[in-house]
């Protein structure tokens, strides 16, 4: 996740165990923390049996990043509290080894204490147990938590990288890294510096539009991530870095789609377009948001367009590095380097190479001149002298090469003895791969078979020549900007090219299918490499392979689906639909409709939906392909009970089920049998639901299905719920909880966290049910679940209500209504009149 670090912060809690209780709510509110990797939380509780305690304690309280100190009269009177933790933890403070916070749980006589200096929680240090809400205090201390562990993660690094630190990552992983020989200062045609500019010009509130422009190679990126480093201070995580360059068909939902996944509000992937852009447009006013994006050049012309409009009515504000000019900006021309930005440029690259004493004034100007002072150029140009060691020839060679210096650079290192077929092959092999290559796939492409010593030797050669960059701690390589565009010119004109582009697809496609099946690890494997799969489909349609293009997309649709990437799903639907219709290839159009069907019915464009499922339909009949024509009857089913046509509902789950068990599958069996354990359930046929989700519970542990059979356990909880078996309900919530943590389904875990608040709420634990409602409140603000906020907002509302803290209720009914009332929910209408009589109540 973008906004998480590499390592959890560190949080110690100093309290009196008088104060247990306030201590554990805490915990609960700051759960959703720990959940996201971000806190690491210890306390004395934590102390195994057998370890001695008081060294434990020492330990964490010497260790720890962020130090809480719960405030009560009876931790003012615990010696072990205000004589040892506290005057340690404060000691570290004044050291600026951590972070102390007070957070005021009870009410007590504090003026004159040391920890009297610091800002407390919650607001204007009133405590805890002194609002009516203590929730709602909770939440303030929270955030102010949540405030203090972002700023020192920023801090921290920033700190890092100045003072040459071996971590010198950003708060945002997405910003590329510092070239490793240093970065060197640029100043614009006024003689301004660049990066100050940059840090003036995005800051916070300004909301302007810069782009970063230039000709290839000549540092646009460079100046543009030390812009973004400088500027991480203020905006933290809230950097967001997007590159056109290594990305198929980019278009502002790809922009859109990144700005969601690294802000962690992944749900907005789901959304339609419209809808998209709006809440995309939203989330970047607040907190403050910068967006960059790079290589704007490699956009279609009317993505451009749609992007810039975009941006014109968004409030944030954006950096963009684009060869030509972008119109709606403030340009920033890049030029060539001057004679002193160079000088130092060079001086810090001569230091890198083998023998620095040939690099004279007299070769370095020359080097200047003969790479048209373009930095990326002049990298070429010192690494060819420094592999030939003998300036006079290798620069009298590139004078009187063909175009312009970096086509004849190019030219000269990709034609050198030293790069060899095997350097050649994989360089040409490496412009496929989006963003990056492993060593094996490497190897794999460009010809090698298994031998990973032949493209070994080829990266060294390659490296040494500033052609590719290893990433990844060099377990992966990649080439970037100038190089690339190059490469793939070269590769285009090779005779060899298909060749490459076969090999490409012939590694992608069994790696894709080797994770076909649906568990935690197999979406982590495909997450990793989505692009470079994606790559694959395009060189496969470019090639008219279908087959591989269906086969590709069987495995990598789910995951587009699953993980919310439904823009890049629906177009390649698209795609792959019009390309099997040119090829006569019935089959294909049929898989593609139905897959771009699901797409469309997730996002409930139902009537989209049906009619792609009836085309997958016809076609199936008339191929006689059972399986297809049940796998659609299901899903037309679905549509169906979605609009409360229960009779075609039921006759078309019927249809689908006979057809299954008549070619026996299996997991068709148990898809249809859970979507008519649904509709029983929904037509208060409770007994008969139960059954149909045992018999499908049953199927699916045989196939080891840990998806559906979380599923499965959480609706048998709402029956168990609903026939009065509460604590049945809860050990099969309790189940399912388990389960789609370990997937990592966080829209799942909210969703079963509510239901437990729902069921504690109706057993009268009043206190529980808000604890897993504002649990499950927590992680839904995370994804970005609008509709799934509003619910749990109405729950909170209600029992608000409930425990007579009428302004409160009342304050929670208006934001459920006011987000069901922007979603169009049906929901909105039942809000209101909940509304109404709890106004009429209170007046």
């Amino acid at each position: 996740m973008a906004d998480q670090p590499t390592q959890a912060i560190e949080v110690f809690c100093s309290y009196s165990h008088r104060d247990e209780d306030l201590r554990k709510e805490l915990d609960k509110h700051i759960k959703i923390l720990e959940r996201r990797g971000v806190i690491a939380v210890w306390n004395d509780r934590k102390i195994e049996p057998g370890e001695e305690w008081n060294g434990e304690i020492d330990k964490h309280l010497e260790s720890a990043d962020v130090i809480l100190l719960l405030i009560s009269a009876d931790f003012i009177a615990s010696d072990f509290c205000y004589g040892i933790e506290m005057t340690r933890a404060l000691e570290r403070h004044d050291a600026g080894e951590a972070c102390v916070i007070p957070i005021f749980i009870r009410p007590v006589n504090w003026k004159g204490a040391p920890f009297g200096k610091l800002q407390a929680l919650p607001t204007d240090a009133k405590p805890v147990t002194s609002w009516s809400d203590h929730d709602e205090a909770f939440v303030i201390v929270s955030e102010g938590i949540q405030r203090a562990v972002e700023s020192l993660i920023a801090n921290r690094r920033i700190h890092t990288t100045a003072t040459g630190g071996t971590d010198t990552r950003p708060t945002s992983p997405f910003i590329p890294r510092s070239p490793v020989f240093g970065f060197v200062r640029r100043r614009d045609t006024d003689g301004r510096d660049i990066v100050e500019r940059l840090k003036e010009t995005l800051a916070p509130g300004k909301n302007n539009l810069v782009t970063l422009s230039g000709p290839g190679g000549i540092g646009k990126t460079t100046l543009a991530a030390e812009g973004a480093r400088s500027l991480e201070a203020e905006f933290g995580s809230r950097i967001i870095w997007s590159s056109a360059e290594k990305r198929s068909d980019f278009t502002l939902a790809t922009l859109l789609d990144d700005i969601a996944t690294q802000t962690n509000n992944v749900n907005l992937r789901t959304l339609a377009p419209e809808a998209k852009e709006a809440a995309v447009r939203t989330l970047v006013a607040d907190p403050p948001t910068v967006v960059v994006l790079d290589n704007c050049e490699t956009i279609t012309t009317a993505e451009q367009k749609r992007i810039e409009e975009w941006f014109v009515t968004a409030p944030c504000s954006a950096l963009f590095t684009s060869r030509p000019q972008i119109n709606v900006t403030l340009n920033i021309r890049v030029a060539a380097m001057s004679q002193e930005e160079a000088r130092e440029f060079l001086q810090k690259l001569v230091g890198q190479t083998q023998d620095p004493e040939i690099f004279s004034d007299e070769v370095r100007q020359r080097i200047y001149e003969t790479a048209d002072a373009n930095p990326y150029v002049m990298q070429w140009v010192i690494a060819q002298i420094d592999m030939a060691q003998q300036p006079n020839a290798v620069l009298e060679d590139l004078a009187h090469g063909k175009g312009d210096a970096a086509q004849r650079v190019f030219d000269r290192s990709f034609n050198l003895p030293r790069l060899g077929d095997d350097g050649r092959a994989t360089l040409l092999a490496l412009s496929l791969f989006v963003p990056s290559a492993s060593r094996s796939a490497l190897a794999e492409v460009a010809g090698f078979d298994n031998d990973e010593e032949r493209v070994k030797e080829a990266i060294k050669n390659l490296r040494a020549l500033w052609l590719i960059k290893g990433i990844a701690e060099n377990s992966r390589f990649t080439i970037e900007g100038l190089t690339r565009s190059l490469t793939k010119s070269r590769l285009a004109k090779e005779a060899s090219a298909d060749d490459f582009r076969r090999r490409f697809i012939a590694h992608f496609l069994p790696y894709a299918e080797a994770h076909a099946k649906p568990t935690p690890e197999d979406f982590a494997a495909l997450e990793a490499e989505k692009d470079n799969i994606l790559s694959a489909m395009d060189v496969a349609f470019n090639l008219k392979d279908l087959l591989s293009v269906t086969r590709l997309m069987d495995v990598v649709g789910r995951l587009l689906r699953m993980r919310g990437y439904w823009d890049e799903a629906i177009r390649r639907g698209q795609q792959s639909l019009e390309s099997a219709q040119e090829l006569g290839d019935e089959a294909g159009v049929a898989i593609f409709a139905h897959n771009m069907a699901i797409t469309f019915q997730s996002r409930g464009e139902l009537e989209e939906a049906r009619r792609l499922y009836n085309v997958s339909l016809d076609i199936n009949k008339k191929l006689s392909n059972q399986r297809g024509i049940a796998d659609t009857l299901n899903n037309l089913a679905l549509i169906a009970q979605d609009r409360g046509e229960l009779k075609e509902a039921w006759q078309l789950y019927n249809d689908s089920i006979d057809i299954n068990r008549k070619v026996g599958n299996q997991s068709g069996i148990a898809v249809t049998l859970h979507q008519l354990a649904t509709l029983a359930q929904e037509q208060g046929e409770l007994e008969k639901a139960r059954q149909l989700y045992n018999e499908s519970l049953d199927i699916e542990k045989t196939l080891s299905n840990q998806s559906g059979i979380s599923g499965t356990l959480h609706n048998l909880a709402v029956i168990a719920q609903a026939q009065g078996e509460p604590e049945e309900a809860r050990r099969l919530y309790n189940e399912s909880l388990i389960i789609t943590e370990r997937l990592g389904d966080q829209s799942g875990i909210s969703i079963t966290l509510h239901e437990l608040g729902r069921l504690a709420h109706v057993q009268g634990e009043l206190e529980e049910a808000q604890r897993f409602y504002n649990e499950s409140l927590g992680i839904k603000k995370t994804l970005g679940d609008q509709r799934g906020i509003a619910i749990t907002l109405q729950a909170l509302a209600t029992l608000a209500w409930q425990q007579r803290e009428l302004i409160h209720a009342t304050r929670l009914f208006r934001e459920a209504l006011s987000i069901f009332e922007k979603l169009g929910s049906p929901y909105a209408e039942r809000v209101r009149e909940d509304l109404k009589r709890l106004e009429d109540e209170s007046s």
